[in-house]
């Protein structure tokens, strides 16, 4: 979903997919929220507030169902990430 920077102290930026009625949000955390059934007049209005962190507060929270869509970091491998920090020596050396 392409989103759109926001002037905001507590989200990054925001998207809206009018097909399927989506609103996607990037806090300034690095996590990244979807919420179903959002009317397009909410990101909208969203859009347009001086007080953006306050209207999702206010609109948008507890009032969507809401998934959390932030990437997830590859799980490593931790024998791995110490033999190559260890310059690659093995059990046997």
């Amino acid at each position: 979903m392409q989103r759109t920077s926001l002037a905001s102290t507590a989200i990054r930026s925001a998207g809206y997919d009018a097909t399927t009625s989506e609103l996607e949000l990037e806090f300034k955390s690095g996590r990244i929220y979807r919420y179903s059934d959002v009317p397009p007049g909410v990101y909208d209005f969203l859009l347009r507030t001086k007080e953006k962190g306050s209207y999702v507060n206010r609109m948008i929270t507890g009032r969507y169902a809401f998934r959390d869509v932030s990437p997830q970091a590859p799980e490593q491998d931790l024998a791995a990430a110490l033999r190559a920090s260890l310059g690659g020596a093995t059990e046997e050396e």
